[in-house]
């Protein structure tokens, strides 16, 4: 009768124990009706984001089948600029030797563009060079751009290594020339060299609804401040900031994110962070980076030095889109849930397999935010347990059962000693 009991309490602690995991969740989101496995993209909307209490971390895909819950596995994929780097070829038009002094090579460039690193393809295989950077748009008059660089290369029976990539501050030149040292280690054959061309590829993003925006000035200290209101804790990608001034201006600003607010013996205070600093300039849509912070709140500092306070007529906040990529089962009870302050990132074994998604996929919407996905999960694992009540009256019945145990125990021991 006593195990009867004790197994009976633990049954009802272990189902509350894994329907709490779905308690942990603030919302959920039926996706559209699957009708055959394959994958798909899932695409994440801002207010998603929004509403997430660890960024990215707090998002999973369940499905209902039956009385099983079972997690789907996913990938997250972002959206946003990409750079890609293009070798450009040099022309080697020069190479002259200075005896007992050095040597020089000059390279073309194939079209001016700005650039800050030279990669050298070295014949010898042992050498240890000094050298420096000078750049032309003529090939007459010469600009040092960098000096006292060094490359160096080994080989022997046991090991090897090379470094032959020439860094210096981004310089925008026709013609580029380099002189090696020569007096102190043996002249060297280039035979070839390249730079890198970065190109831009404009992403896709959502823009971001400001819900208030108020600015204030500081005139002893001369600086604006810009505070920028959202809702929620959104992902920010970059700032778009115009003014319809008349008079030309040219500003430093600083941005700031919000981390929440702390008390001090004055009240409550906000804790900001910067994030970027650049230049605003009159009569430009001025494109700020935000490094895809998360924040529902931001400030910008401008600062005015002695010139009349600028506002901005225009202001537009960004996110790159992000689509979840997952295999889903072919359902109609399909789950997106998040917003949890204390549930981990998960990890899957779909990172190691991605080359299998394929490139372009047929997209799942998600439907209506509701809250509470605790509720809705309930309905395939209906928890015993509704209310806290409940748990605290099983948790007094079993302390007061182990009690008895305990009791009876000794009491058995005592009768035996007495015998």
């Amino acid at each position: 009768m006593q195990k009867t009991l004790l197994l009976f309490f633990m049954t009802l602690l272990c189902s509350h124990k894994v329907n709490a995991q779905f308690a942990d969740f603030q919302f959920h989101r039926k996706l559209d009706k699957v009708g055959t496995e394959n994958y798909y993209s899932v695409p994440l909307s801002p207010a998603i984001i929004a509403n997430m209490q660890n960024p990215l971390d707090d998002l999973r895909i369940y499905n209902i089948d039956g009385k099983d819950t079972i997690e789907v596995p996913f990938l997250l994929e972002y959206h946003g600029d990409e750079t890609i780097e293009t070798p450009v070829k040099f022309e080697l038009i020069n190479d002259v030797t200075r005896l007992k002094c050095c040597s020089y090579i000059t390279l073309k460039m194939p079209k001016k563009m700005v650039i800050n690193m030279i990669n050298l393809k070295v014949l010898e295989n042992n050498f240890d060079k000094i050298l420096s950077v000078e750049g032309s748009n003529d090939n007459k008059e010469w600009f040092t751009i960098a000096s006292h660089l060094r490359i160096t290369g080994f080989e022997n029976s046991n090991s090897s290594f090379r470094s032959t990539s020439v860094r210096f501050p981004s310089s925008e030149f026709v013609y580029f020339r380099i002189k090696f040292d020569d007096d102190s280690s043996p002249k060297i054959t280039v035979t070839d060299a390249n730079a890198f061309e970065n190109k831009t590829i404009k992403g896709n993003y959502d823009e971001i609804a400001i819900v208030k925006s108020s600015q204030v000035e500081n005139k002893k200290e001369k600086t604006s401040e810009l505070i920028l209101e959202l809702k929620g804790n959104n992902r920010l990608s970059y700032i778009l900031l115009k003014s319809n001034a008349k008079n030309d201006f040219y500003r430093n600003i600083n941005i700031y994110k919000s981390n929440g607010s702390y008390q001090t013996p004055k009240g409550p205070e906000e804790a900001w962070q910067i994030i970027n600093s650049g230049v605003v300039i009159s009569n430009t849509s001025n494109e700020l980076s935000l490094q895809n912070e998360h924040s529902s709140k931001l400030k910008i500092e401008i600062i005015n030095h002695d010139n009349q306070p600028i506002s901005f007529d225009e202001i537009k906040l960004y996110s790159e889109k992000i689509e979840m990529k997952a295999k889903l089962p072919a359902s109609e009870n399909l789950f997106l849930v998040y917003g949890s302050k204390s549930i981990a990132a998960p990890v899957y074994d779909l990172v190691h397999f991605q080359e299998k998604i394929p490139q372009s996929l047929s997209v799942i919407n998600s439907g209506k935010e509701e809250i509470q996905a605790a509720v809705l999960v309930g309905k395939a694992n209906e928890p015993f347990i509704q209310n806290k009540k409940w748990l605290w009256l099983i948790m007094g019945s079993l302390i007061i059962l182990i009690g008895y145990f305990a009791f009876s125990m000794l009491k058995k021991e005592n009768s035996e000693d007495n015998v």
